[in-house]
């Protein structure tokens, strides 16, 4: 082990020269050490003044209650929301499974993208936001608290509480499901990107107020759900969309399902042709004339 290595922890602190010698080291770009910044800004923001959090939520306590939970309009609006997590997911797992159809052909969609989406979306806002977060953390949300005519004490980010048991407040999966939305901007052609991304965020922003005008969440819920939801994102992009790493993975997938795609041919082929016979038989069952 040289010198650097011994120090820096090897592969993981590899930087540019060592991709131009030709290594695989992870190197950890500056982007994604401001978002692990941006986190920690934003989380001790709420933590030092939690007054924010009662404060913007009280923006939409009117007459005793979250009036916006029984518009129409707001509760298509988060539907919408999950049914377009549930869409993409199936589109990406659909892009697998053409390549099972069609092995002599490319995916629709580059196996590192697919892989990266899914990845993201089953360690930030699966795992880590609801996983662990949500499950552990016990923050009451604020249409329990006292403060807004609940039972429960408000209680401040990143504190651990025993006033919520389950589904719990800290921090948002619908504001980090939407963020990661985001995602599908390296689906698109560079000159879209920056539209799309826009159109996207907007969605995002309208999906993630809309769980603080329920009194659903607060404010840093949402907040640091999306600068959680952000550091996967940016961490996985670096392993897994990055060079040599992307077409490592679009090599070793699309041969593997290729692989499965012809191995599983003849059992395919013998299953139709035990179906035919079977059809042709009971088609010369009812052709036989009763005894």
């Amino acid at each position: 082990m040289t010198e650097r290595q011994s120090l820096s922890g090897g592969d993981l602190a590899a930087g540019p020269d060592d991709r131009a010698r030709g290594g695989v080291g992870v190197w950890i770009p500056l982007h994604l050490w401001l978002a692990v910044g941006l986190l920690a800004a934003v989380s001790m923001v709420f933590v030092l003044f939690p007054v924010l959090d009662i404060r913007f939520a009280a923006l939409f306590h009117v007459d005793g209650g979250f009036p916006a939970s029984q518009n129409p309009s707001l509760t298509a609006l988060r539907g919408l929301g999950k049914a377009l997590v549930v869409l993409i997911c199936g589109i990406l797992i659909a892009g697998l499974a053409v390549k099972l159809i069609r092995p002599s052909r490319p995916m629709p969609i580059p196996a590192s993208k697919v892989w990266f989406l899914l990845a993201a979306l089953a360690l930030g806002p699966g795992l880590i936001v609801n996983g662990v977060l949500k499950s552990l953390w016990g923050r009451p949300r604020p249409i329990h608290v006292d403060l807004f005519g609940g039972s429960a004490p408000f209680e401040t980010a990143w504190k651990i509480s025993g006033a919520c048991q389950t589904n719990c407040s800290f921090v948002s999966g619908e504001a980090a499901s939407a963020f990661w939305l985001l995602g599908l901007v390296v689906l698109a052609p560079p000159r879209c990107r920056l539209a799309l991304a826009l159109t996207i965020g907007l969605l995002a922003l309208a999906l993630s107020l809309n769980r603080i005008a329920f009194g659903g969440h607060f404010l840093s819920d949402v907040l640091i759900s999306w600068a959680i939801t952000l550091v996967v994102m940016l961490g996985l992009h670096r392993v897994m969309l990055a060079e040599p790493f992307r077409t490592r993975i679009d090599t070793a997938t699309e041969s593997a399902l290729r692989q499965v795609a012809l191995a599983s041919r003849p059992a395919f082929r013998r299953i139709a042709r035990r179906r035919s016979s079977d059809d042709c038989s009971s088609g010369l069952d009812r052709l036989d004339p009763p005894n």
